[in-house]
């Protein structure tokens, strides 16, 4: 925002009146400026000083409001403890931090004639700290800006636009993300609990032990190949990857049997589910290596639905709440998983006493863990990577055994078997969820888990994942949280009334026939 140097403003607030159902009041501004040089910076000359002049208002009209209901409030309680009446102790000044800059207001304390004691109504009522609280609706302004700027630069422009340099600190916009995330995560379980509590226990039986508390973290395996962040590495998977456009996943368009302006299907009569993990780089004061945090994106009916969660089992709580809502316990819809095929997920998918169920290892995973194995095991890299296009053939078509056996065939040229072994073991344990991807493709249906990959994209990758950065679990999970309120099309609900909405939902499939 530009200098409002000589920018002079008067402003006259008449008394405010109070017939009962509402307040009024009148108010007139002077203001005074130098006339801008006739150049192209004039309009934004004047922009600053009109939004300047705004902010002084809004801060006397805020303090006067305030003061006026602090009286009204006495006023009502004038009774006091017992009905022995109350009198007045002075005032005591308090501060509010709002979009608008710092208020400091003067709030009525009284004394209680029944016991002696001492209040500030407001306090009570308003349920305000003790010298100073920050607006819900500056809360909101910060949690906005650090969805994708950094804390210094979101402080930065918070206090700006208030026009108050020193209205927070960057520990402060930090603490606010953290609570704010906080209270709508708790809000998410309470609204998944009140969901299950409405199911029948042989309902419960059939979503086994995962939907259990989500605040008891327990161990998970990692699965994932160790990073090669060479550049000798790197450049390999640049290529392999410009080599794959074609097939159309993350980065590229895909190459689909339906027009390109329609959106892939779902499979009818299914409900996707799509989990998945992002890892990001832990602060050292976490002890720990890195944050894991668990997402999901449910698609049903044309409807999406995006969770985070801090551990796998409050994630497949807030899952399982929305199965039995959207009738998949009852058997009016099927389950179809679609995901990387990792031990957490293999675990609960294969815990759900569900019978209508399917699960589909997503391709590009597939693709890209055959790559990385294959890439470990090392050869001649001509012969590694036309035996890799003979594989993924293989794989595309959904043939396990004939891939397996084409694996088996290495082990005499590679240098590394072990890294063969490991890619034919993980091949067997999901061969059950390898389907034959190219007639899947060709009916329009899925066959990779975009949907939960593009949702890590705008949740933590793309905020949290850069050079330099670490993290706390609190931070990421309050980002990816409030990312998935605002997908789902709850967070303004949210705001207004601190509750959760009820969940839009399609219709049964016995209802709408």
């Amino acid at each position: 925002m530009r200098a409002t140097d000589g920018l002079q403003t008067t402003i006259t607030v008449s008394p405010v009146k109070d017939d009962g159902q509402a307040i009024s009041l009148d108010l007139s501004l002077r203001m005074s400026l130098p006339m801008p040089q006739q150049d192209e910076h004039l309009p934004d000359q004047i922009e600053a000083c009109v939004h300047q002049a705004g902010l002084e208002v809004q801060r006397q009209l805020f303090q006067i409001l305030i003061e006026k209901a602090d009286q009204e409030l006495v006023l009502k309680h004038r009774q006091g403890k017992g009905g022995a009446g109350i009198q007045r102790r002075g005032t005591r000044p308090f501060t509010f931090k709002t979009t608008f800059g710092e208020v400091t207001v003067k709030r009525l304390r009284i004394s209680h004639n029944h016991d002696g004691t001492i209040e500030i109504p407001s306090a009570t009522v308003w349920n305000t700290s003790h010298q100073l609280a920050i607006t819900q609706n500056l809360r909101d302004a910060v949690c906005d800006q650090m969805s994708d700027r950094s804390a210094g630069k979101s402080r930065a422009d918070v206090c700006q636009y208030a026009g108050d340099g020193n209205l927070l600190g960057r520990s402060t916009v930090i603490d606010i993300v953290h609570q704010e995330g906080e209270q709508l995560i708790v809000a998410q379980r309470e609204r998944a609990r009140a969901v299950l509590a409405g199911a029948s226990e042989a309902q419960l039986a059939l979503l086994g032990p995962a939907a259990a508390d989500p605040d008891a973290v327990t161990g998970f395996v990692d699965d994932d190949l160790p990073f090669d962040d060479s550049e000798e590495a790197q450049a390999e998977w640049e290529q392999v990857q410009a080599e794959w456009i074609a097939t159309g996943f993350p980065g590229c368009e895909p190459a689909c049997p339906v027009a390109r302006h329609e959106r892939r299907a779902v499979d009818e009569g299914f409900v996707t589910v799509e989990p998945d993990e992002v890892k990001t780089k832990a602060q050292p004061s976490t002890g720990r290596k890195e944050v894991w945090t668990f997402t999901a994106v449910v698609l049903a009916a044309g409807l999406q639905y995006a969770f985070a969660e801090a551990t796998v089992e409050g994630l497949w709580l807030q899952v399982s709440a929305l199965l039995l809502e959207l009738g998949v316990l009852a058997g009016e819809r099927r389950l179809l998983v679609l995901g990387d095929g990792a031990a957490w997920i293999r675990t609960w998918f294969e815990s759900l006493g569900i019978s209508r169920k399917a699960m589909i290892l997503c391709w590009w995973h597939l693709r890209k863990r055959c790559y990385e194995q294959m890439s470990s095991a090392g050869g001649p890299k001509d012969r590694r990577r036309a035996f890799e296009k003979e594989l993924l053939g293989r794989l595309w078509e959904g043939k396990v055994n004939a891939a397996i056996e084409l694996l088996k065939g290495t082990l005499e040229w590679v240098r590394n078997p072990a890294a063969v072994e490991e890619l034919i073991a993980y091949l067997e344990k999901r061969s059950a969820y390898i389907p034959d991807y190219q007639q899947r493709q060709r009916a329009g249906l899925w066959i990779a888990s975009t949907r939960v990959e593009k949702y890590n994209d705008w949740a933590v990758s793309a905020r949290c994942k850069h050079q330099g950065m670490s993290w706390s679990p609190q931070g990421v999970l309050a980002l990816a949280a409030l990312e998935a309120a605002g997908r789902n099309d709850e967070l303004d609900a949210w705001r207004r009334n601190r509750a959760l909405p009820e969940r839009a939902l399609p219709e049964l499939i016995g209802q709408a026939a």
